[in-house]
C-alpha cells in the first residue's frame, strides 16, 4: 500500500519557453497608453490635438509644395550666406568653413562617442543628397504657356494683346518643343487648371476661365439658398434674402472663354531665329490637332520665338523658361601685352530660372528696342504646383547648391576625426594620464581656442600686402555677419561677465557698487538702444571714433550688453555653492584668488551651463537687430530680398528659410550644452 502511494520526482531538463512581455506593458504601445491614452480626458485631448496637428501640418506642407515660390531662396543663396562679401575673397570664407569642419571632427573624436546608427544615418543622408539631383533631373520640367494670335485677350476690365516676339536663352544641343495646348482648350474647367509658367496673355485666359467658373458656382449657391423654403431647413431672414438677391443681381456669367476666344481653333505660324544674327533656325505652322514640333538649337545664347496668326492661340512650349536679369559693373581687363581684352562698364547677365544657367550675350534688339523676353516678372508660375514640379524647380536646384560644399565639409570632418584618432595611437601621452584620448583632447582644446582667431583673421584679413588683405566690413552680411557678431559677442563678453559677477560680490564697496550700477543700467535698456548708442553717440565722444567701422562698434555694443546678463548668470552659480567650501579651502591655506579660481568659479560655471548657453542662443538670435542700424545680417538680407522686383510678396518663404537657419544653429548649441552637462555638471565623465 505504501509503495502504491509513493510519489516520484519528475525532472525537466528543457528550458521553459520565454514569453514576450505584453505589448501594453513595454514598448511603443505601452508608452502611448501611459502618456496619451491613460484616461478619458487624455484620450479626448490626444484626439483633438492630433486632428489640429494633422490639419495644420497638411495645410503647411500643401503650401510649401503647391504655392510657395522658393526661387527667392535659390537665387539669393549667396547673399543669405555672405551678403555682399568680395567675390575675390570667397576662397577665404570657404577655407574658414573647412577649418571649422576640421575642428568639429577633432572634437568629435576627442569628446564624443559617435553611435554607429547615427553614423550610418549620416552616410545615408549625404548619399541621398548626391543621388537625388540626377534622379530629379530625369523628371521633365513643367511647360511654359504663351499666347499667340491677333485678338486681344480680356480678363475683367483688363486687356492684353499677345506678344508677337519672345526672347529666351538656351544652350547648344538643347531642344525646344512647341504645340497648341488643345488639352486646355476643350472647356473652361480645363483651362482653369493651367498650372505652370505662363506669360501675361496665357494667365489672362486662365484667370478669366477661373473667374467665370467661380461666379457660376456662386450663382448656383445663392439660387439654392433663395429656394430654401422646405420644413426643417434654415429660414433666411428678410435682410439676408435681400442681400443675396442684390448679390445675385450683380453677378453675371458670360459665355465660356474657350468659346468666345475660339481658343486654338486656327493655325499659328511660328519661327525661331538666332538672337545675334537673326538667322532663321526653323519655322512652320502649329495645327489645331495638337501635333508637336521639335527644334534643336545650335549655339549657346539668345533666341527669338516669333508667333502670329488669326484668332487666339495658346502654345505649350518645353525648352523656353523664364529669365532673371542681373546688372553689374565690371572693370577693364588687360592681357600680358597690355591690350584690352574686356572693356569696363555696366553689363547684364541673364539667368535661366530652372537651372541657373546664365549668359552674358547681349540681349537682342529690333529697331533700337529690346526684344520682349521671358522674364520671371511676367512669366511666373501660375496656379497650384504639382509635387513633381516642386522637385524639379526647387529641390533639385537647391541640392545642387549645397552638394559641393557638403562634400568638402564631410571630407574635412572625416579628416579631423582621423587625425585625432591617429594622434591618440601614435603620439605618447605625457605624465601619468590614464585617458586614452588625452592627446586628442588636448589637441581639441587648443584647436577650439585658436578657432575664433583663425576665423576672424580669414574673414577680415591681416593687411600684409597681397597676403590676406583687409576686407571691407561694410560688405559683410548674411550668415557670415551673424556668426561673426555672435562669436565675438560670446568670446569677449564671457571674461567681462565673469569679472562683473566677481566684482558685484566683492567686499570692496567701490568695485561692488560700480559693477552693480553697470549691470543694472545695461539690463534696464533694450539691445537696440545700445546699438544706436554705438552707432550714433559714440562718435560724439570723440570725432576719431567716427572712422571706426560700424561692424566693430556693433561688436563692442553687443559685448557690453551681453556681459551684463552673463554676469548675473555667473553670480547665480556662485551663490549656489555652499559657503562651507570656501571656509574649508581657506582652512587649508588657500588664498582668496586661489579659492575663486580653483574651487568656486569652476563649480559655478558648471551649475549655470544651461543658463549660459541660453544666453548665447539669445545673443545669436538678437543679432537680427543690427539690421535696424544699417547692417545686413541674415534678417537684413531677408528684407532686401523681398524688396526685389522679381520676388515681391514672398516674405513667408524668406522668413521661413531664415527661421530654419536660426533653428539649426540654436539646436546645435543646445545639443552641445546637453553634452557639457552630461560630462561635467555632476555626472561622471565617460571615457
Amino acid at each position: 500500500m505504501t509503495d502504491s502511494f509513493e510519489q516520484q520526482a519528475l525532472v525537466y531538463y528543457d528550458e521553459p519557453p520565454v514569453k514576450a512581455p505584453p505589448l501594453l506593458v513595454v514598448g511603443p504601445l505601452a508608452w502611448l497608453r501611459n502618456n496619451l491614452f491613460s484616461s478619458p480626458f487624455n484620450i479626448i485631448l490626444t484626439l483633438i490635438s492630433g486632428i489640429v496637428l494633422v490639419t495644420g501640418l497638411a495645410s503647411f506642407v500643401t503650401w510649401i509644395v503647391t504655392q510657395a515660390n522658393w526661387f527667392i531662396v535659390i537665387f539669393n543663396f549667396r547673399q543669405f550666406m555672405l551678403g555682399r562679401y568680395e567675390m575675390g575673397a570667397e576662397g577665404r570664407v570657404i577655407l574658414m568653413v573647412l577649418v571649422i569642419a576640421f575642428v568639429i571632427g577633432v572634437a568629435l573624436a576627442a569628446w564624443a562617442r559617435v553611435p554607429r546608427g547615427l553614423l550610418f544615418l549620416t552616410v545615408i543622408l549625404v548619399a541621398l543628397m548626391f543621388i537625388l539631383p540626377p534622379a530629379i533631373k530625369t523628371i521633365p520640367l513643367p511647360p511654359t504657356y504663351v499666347s499667340a494670335g491677333d485678338a486681344d485677350i480680356v480678363s475683367g476690365s483688363s486687356t492684353q494683346p499677345p506678344i508677337p516676339q519672345w526672347g529666351f536663352i538656351a544652350r547648344a544641343g538643347e531642344t525646344v518643343e512647341l504645340k497648341l495646348a488643345v488639352a486646355l482648350s476643350s472647356d473652361d474647367a480645363q483651362l482653369a487648371t493651367l498650372n505652370s509658367f505662363a506669360d501675361v496673355g496665357a494667365n489672362f485666359l486662365r484667370a478669366a476661365a477661373a473667374t467665370r467658373l467661380r461666379d457660376q458656382a456662386r450663382i448656383d449657391e445663392i439660387t439654392t439658398l433663395l429656394a430654401t423654403n422646405l420644413p426643417n431647413e434654415r429660414t433666411l431672414t428678410d435682410r439676408q434674402r435681400a442681400t443675396l438677391e442684390t448679390e445675385l443681381g450683380r453677378l453675371s456669367v458670360p459665355e465660356a472663354v474657350t468659346t468666345t476666344t475660339a481658343l486654338n481653333q486656327t493655325p499659328i505660324n511660328w519661327r525661331i531665329v538666332r538672337g545675334t544674327t537673326f538667322e532663321t533656325i526653323d519655322g512652320g505652322v502649329l495645327q489645331p490637332d495638337g501635333a508637336a514640333v521639335t527644334v534643336m538649337l545650335p549655339e549657346d545664347g539668345w533666341y527669338i520665338l516669333e508667333k502670329d496668326g488669326s484668332g487666339t492661340g495658346l502654345i505649350e512650349s518645353r525648352g523656353i523658361y523664364p529669365l532673371l536679369e542681373r546688372n553689374f559693373s565690371r572693370g577693364e581687363t588687360l592681357d600680358d601685352a597690355g591690350d584690352v581684352t574686356q572693356a569696363a562698364g555696366r553689363f547684364s547677365e541673364y539667368v535661366r530660372m530652372t537651372d541657373s544657367w546664365s549668359t552674358l550675350e547681349e540681349r537682342p534688339r529690333i529697331d533700337g528696342d529690346n526684344v520682349p523676353m521671358a522674364q520671371i516678372i511676367d512669366t511666373q508660375y501660375r496656379g497650384n504646383g504639382t509635387f513633381s514640379d516642386w522637385l524639379t524647380l526647387y529641390v533639385g536646384n537647391f541640392l545642387d547648391l549645397l552638394n559641393d560644399g557638403i562634400l568638402w565639409i564631410v571630407v574635412a570632418v572625416a579628416a579631423g576625426y582621423g587625425v585625432a584618432k591617429l594622434a591618440d595611437q601614435v603620439l605618447p601621452a605625457r605624465g601619468k594620464a590614464r585617458d586614452p584620448r588625452i592627446v586628442s583632447r588636448r589637441f581639441s582644446l587648443w584647436s577650439l581656442i585658436a578657432l575664433p582667431i583663425v576665423m576672424f583673421v580669414l574673414a577680415y584679413g591681416v593687411g600684409l600686402g597681397d597676403f590676406l588683405p583687409f576686407t571691407d566690413t561694410r560688405r559683410w552680411g548674411g550668415l557670415l555677419l551673424t556668426i561673426m557678431l555672435t562669436m565675438v559677442g560670446i568670446i569677449a563678453s564671457f571674461p567681462l561677465g565673469v569679472l562683473l559677477a566677481l566684482g558685484r560680490r566683492s567686499s570692496l564697496p567701490v568695485i561692488s557698487i560700480a559693477s552693480t550700477i553697470y549691470i543694472e543700467f545695461v539690463r534696464g535698456v533694450p539691445l537696440i538702444t545700445v546699438l544706436f548708442m554705438a552707432q550714433l553717440l559714440v562718435p560724439l565722444i570723440s570725432p576719431s571714433l567716427a572712422e571706426f567701422d560700424n561692424v566693430f562698434r556693433v561688436m563692442v555694443g553687443i559685448t557690453l550688453f551681453s556681459a551684463a546678463y552673463l554676469a548675473e548668470n555667473v553670480r547665480g552659480g556662485l551663490q549656489a555653492i555652499p559657503p562651507g567650501q570656501e571656509e574649508a579651502a581657506k582652512a587649508l591655506g588657500l588664498r582668496g584668488g586661489q579659492v575663486t579660481l580653483l574651487i568656486t568659479l569652476p563649480q559655478a560655471l558648471r551649475f549655470v551651463i544651461p543658463a549660459l548657453v541660453g544666453q548665447f542662443i539669445s545673443l545669436f538670435k538678437d543679432t537680427s537687430l543690427v539690421a535696424i542700424v544699417g547692417l545686413t545680417d541674415l534678417s537684413g538680407i531677408a528684407q532686401t530680398s523681398v524688396a526685389q522686383t522679381e520676388f515681391l510678396g514672398l516674405r513667408r518663404e524668406v522668413y521661413l528659410f531664415i527661421a530654419l537657419v536660426y533653428f539649426i544653429f540654436s539646436y546645435v548649441m543646445a545639443a552641445i550644452s546637453r553634452r557639457l552637462e552630461a560630462s561635467g555638471s555632476g555626472a561622471a565623465r565617460r571615457v
